[in-house]
């Protein structure tokens, strides 16, 4: 890989040479209490990439305090800068008022590698990060807004413990929240589950208002509890439910599982939602020409498939019609993941992406997920494709409207493109990009079909 803009970005994907790199910049030795501990290991997480425009990390840190030999995991989050640009960069973030971790400088510059690296809860846009973690602030913030919760004036908040649920560095956190409340008539206390997402931007006000649209008419979805646009922090309740993953889906009979997927996809596209966020198919152009793009900066070996592959779909788009297709809600990142089940029921949770479109891109999105959860579970073609026949099966029932198959054909191979190939490059995922390859088939067997 290849960035002119980036000449660091191999050494940034080196943990070893991170780790020592930041065991310098964050531990030693500045003070007394820095030099008592030492990073034992270094691993790489969330990974954020676009060629020549910017380069977003983050590392959880193995930190040992030699004195106590207890242990704990650090993340700290990275931006890979352009030569020369790094130490202005960690000037002016040094500006602001940073939240102190024990043991840890809050910021640190790596020359090395070009890079200025945060320690969690500071970040470079998600500055609500630390009030967020802080119980005792917390306590006083949630304190007027039992009502909201679901509560009633007859309690109060005696305890708070965040749990940090997904982190993507300078773009949004999840915390999830476990309230312990205590009844003024009885003394009996309880905990309560709620959820606080924050953002870089004020993304989450319209978030927060398609919620409310859904919260009427999509049962078991997440209950929007408030926006406070001063945080750029979304409250939202309780969902029960352990996230779908692949062996839930084999080897006894996938059928009940996929079912449910279907029906509550037909009961998510069947609501109304107000929204200005709109997909279709100039998007999905744009996304295909920027795989084109993404690849002859990062992967050139693989260019000239993808362009063919682009062309073809292209060339294909023009010769099917398209005024006829319905438009609904769609989902905009359909993963496993984002399904929760509890007993027999499916939920669907994040409402980040909502906005109005075909709904067979939502589908497609969907099937290209299976696909690549077979792919990593080591599936074989035959059994993932019975899998996904399976869900488009129930899916087409479910549905009052007709699901045209060259449709979702062309969206399916579509998205193998600008979904999987183009993600699997930009989060620098080494995983996935031994398999794209297999991706690129499966957008030419749809094609085919």
């Amino acid at each position: 890989m290849n960035d002119p803009q980036f000449p660091h970005l191999e050494a940034a994907l080196e943990p070893a040479r991170i780790q020592n790199l930041l065991q310098l910049a964050l531990l030693s030795p500045h003070s007394n209490d820095r030099q008592e501990y030492v990073v034992d290991a270094c691993l790489i997480g969330e990974k954020r990439y676009k060629p020549g425009k910017s380069c977003v990390l983050s590392y959880d840190l193995h930190l040992r305090n030699k004195g106590t030999g207890s242990s704990r995991v650090q993340v700290v989050s990275a931006r890979l800068c352009r030569p020369t640009e790094g130490l202005p960069e960690f000037h002016q973030a040094n500006r602001r008022k940073l939240s102190l971790t024990p043991g840890l400088e809050p910021l640190g510059y790596l020359p090395e590698t070009e890079m200025v690296v945060w320690t969690f809860p500071n970040d470079r846009k998600l500055t609500a990060l630390p009030q967020l973690l802080d119980a005792q602030y917390l306590t006083a913030y949630l304190a007027p807004k039992l009502e909201a919760m679901g509560l009633d004036h007859s309690c109060k908040i005696i305890a708070i413990d965040p749990e940090i649920l997904h982190y993507l560095p300078e773009r949004s956190c999840m915390i999830r929240y476990h309230v312990t409340i205590q009844f003024y008539s009885t003394g009996v206390r309880s905990v309560v589950i709620i959820y606080g997402k924050t953002y870089r931007d004020d993304s989450g006000a319209e978030t927060y208002s398609v919620m409310r649209q859904l919260a009427k008419q999509f049962p078991g979805t997440a209950i929007p509890l408030a926006y406070d646009q001063e945080l750029r922090t979304l409250w939202q309740s309780h969902v029960p439910g352990e996230s779908l993953v692949w062996e839930m889906l084999e080897p006894d009979g996938p059928l009940s599982v996929l079912h449910a997927m279907g029906q509550c996809l037909a009961e998510f596209h069947s609501c109304h939602v107000q929204t200005s966020s709109r997909f279709g198919l100039p998007d999905i152009e744009g996304s295909l020409r920027e795989t084109i793009e993404v690849a002859r900066r990062t992967y050139p070996g693989m260019t000239n498939r993808i362009q063919s592959i682009v062309n073809r779909l292209l060339t294909r788009r023009n010769s099917i019609g398209w005024s006829n297709q319905p438009v609904t809600p769609i989902h905009r990142d359909l993963k496993m993941s984002n399904f929760l089940i509890d007993s027999e029921k499916l939920r669907l949770i994040d409402m980040d992406c909502v906005s109005t479109g075909d709904p067979l891109t939502d589908i497609a999105s969907l099937i290209t997920n299976l696909h690549l959860n077979g792919i990593r579970a080591g599936n074989s073609n035959r059994s993932t494709s019975a899998i996904v026949e399976a869900f488009r099966s129930a899916y087409t029932e479910a549905v009052s409207h007709a699901v045209s198959v060259p449709h979702l054909n062309w969206y399916t191979a579509a998205a193998f493109i600008h979904e999987s190939t183009r993600r699997s490059i930009r989060q620098l995922d080494t995983e996935r990009l031994k398999h794209v390859g297999e991706y690129l088939e499966l957008s030419e067997y749809y094609l085919s079909v």
